[in-house]
């Protein structure tokens, strides 16, 4: 799999003379997955057990390990996002991730989505993101 940027992707779009033709090679590069195998493939790309990640997300151990055996097919984003920051995911796993869970992928312009993005790339734990979302009177990470 070759991994192509957005500014790239969005290159070869514009240059290209028929739609049909990035259509085929993203099939190529953009693997089918659901959200429970992309966070199976970073728990292993970054050395984590499931435990800890768990733990760290502050989610119900139950509802994550649901999430992350694939029985809970489409999580929240809140949910995701949780176990994103838990992990210490980079801005692109995350937004792949988002992806993947076929939620909205993270906005700058949005002060919601701004405080979120801050605490991955400071690698914040989700009690510091809650906190920095309480400050501003937004909505925590997980209700």
């Amino acid at each position: 799999m070759t991994d192509k940027d957005t500014l790239e992707l969005e290159h070869q779009l514009s240059i290209a003379e028929e739609i049909e033709n990035i259509l085929l090679d993203d099939r190529d590069n953009i693997p089918d997955m659901t959200v429970s195998e992309y966070l199976t493939e970073l728990l292993k790309k970054h050395q984590l057990n499931k435990t800890d990640v768990i733990a760290a997300s502050n989610l119900d151990r139950h509802y994550a390990y649901h999430i992350l055996s694939g029985e809970k097919k489409q999580p929240s984003r809140q949910k995701v996002l949780a176990l994103a920051i838990a992990m210490g995911l980079s801005k692109t796993e995350t937004q792949q991730l988002l992806y993947y869970a076929k939620v909205n992928q993270l906005y700058v312009r949005n002060t919601w989505d701004k405080v979120i993005l801050h605490a991955i790339e400071k690698k914040l734990s989700v009690q510091e993101t809650n906190r920095i979302l309480s400050d501003f009177h937004l909505s925590p990470l997980l209700q």
